[in-house]
């Protein structure tokens, strides 16, 4: 009667363990780096940015491939979009203009039916008003065609955590953890590139903080450049947009992270080199093969795109 009791048992204890915390993986990730140093012949300065490599193409690249086609399709959809607004502004506006002319005649039944707020409406409220319904339709629109816009923070909702993931698991691997700690591999202390021998020091002549603010600023603006080419219509007012305030942290984070890698590792800074790098050459490669549509000008031979090509909202208007 005690055999069942004790295969359960033995069946509970061998229960498999899954990870549960941003530790866990952080060891995982640290401890398959060890593995792969220590059954094959790379040496660290090789392995660190191969395994950047390699995350970023499993995990990154193919959701920002997807991305990219998203974008496409809203990019495709912007001049209707666009067009919208001032046809919903006609609208209420003549809605408006009949309601007070009703009014003014007389208390009919047709001027009750539309409504007193109707004839009430200021140019103000138009504007208002207009602008709720183009939004409620931009979503409807954008579901519709598999394009929602919140859609696009699933990117940076898996490149941010496995880039801190990583940046910790370096970080430990290093021995940046305090003052006290050790490399987890006395290796990353002989394994080092060209004039950096130690992995685990800072670079004395501090040329891979300037390589990596260099990478980080050219991607910045390299996006900031895409980003204004597919923003054709004209802007009426001198507030700062999200995407500007967006772009303006990134460039103030580059001078930051800069900062941090004089007194980083050699071994942390050659990743932060790596994952911008691959960054940088994964948004050209995006912008060659899988380009934006509907820009003022093409991202590589710099010509005008044809008049037929152009958002409505950027075309001349005629009188």
């Amino acid at each position: 009667m005690l055999r069942p009791q004790l295969r359960l048992g033995s069946l509970h204890m061998q229960k498999r363990t899954f990870v549960s915390s941003p530790t866990d993986v952080i060891t995982v990730l640290t401890s398959g780096l060890e593995a792969l140093h220590s059954t094959t012949p790379l040496t660290w300065w090789m392995i660190i940015p191969m395994a950047t490599i390699t995350f970023r193409t499993m995990f990154t690249l193919p959701i920002a491939i997807i991305q990219r086609r998203r974008t496409q399709r809203q990019a495709q959809l912007t001049p209707l979009v666009q067009a919208m607004g001032p046809i919903l502004r006609l609208k209420l506006a003549q809605r408006a203009t009949s309601a007070k002319a009703l009014e003014s005649q007389q208390q009919s039944p047709e001027a009750k039916m539309i409504g007193g707020q109707a004839a009430g409406l200021s140019y103000e409220q138009i504007m208002v008003l207009s602008s709720k319904e183009r939004r409620r339709r931009q979503k409807k629109l954008y579901k519709d065609h598999n394009c929602q816009m919140w859609k696009n923070l699933i990117l940076p909702g898996v490149q941010i955590p496995l880039w801190i993931a990583m940046s910790a698991t370096f970080r430990d691997l290093t021995g940046w953890t305090d003052i006290t700690s050790n490399p987890m591999d006395p290796a990353l202390t002989t394994e080092g590139f060209l004039w950096v021998s130690d992995l685990t020091l800072s670079d004395p002549l501090a040329i891979l903080p300037i390589v990596l603010g260099t990478l980080a600023l050219t991607n910045v603006e390299w996006n900031a450049k895409t980003y204004s080419l597919q923003n054709t219509h004209v802007r009426r007012s001198l507030r700062i947009t999200p995407l500007e305030s967006i772009l303006n942290i990134s460039r103030f984070g580059t001078v930051f992270l800069m900062a941090i890698a004089t007194q980083a590792p050699s071994g942390l800074a050659l990743y932060w080199i790596s994952s911008n790098a691959f960054s940088l050459t994964q948004n050209m490669v995006l912008d060659r093969y899988i380009p934006m549509r509907y820009q003022e000008q093409e991202r590589w031979s710099g010509r005008e795109a044809p008049e037929g090509s152009r958002p409505l909202a950027s075309r001349p208007e005629r009188e």
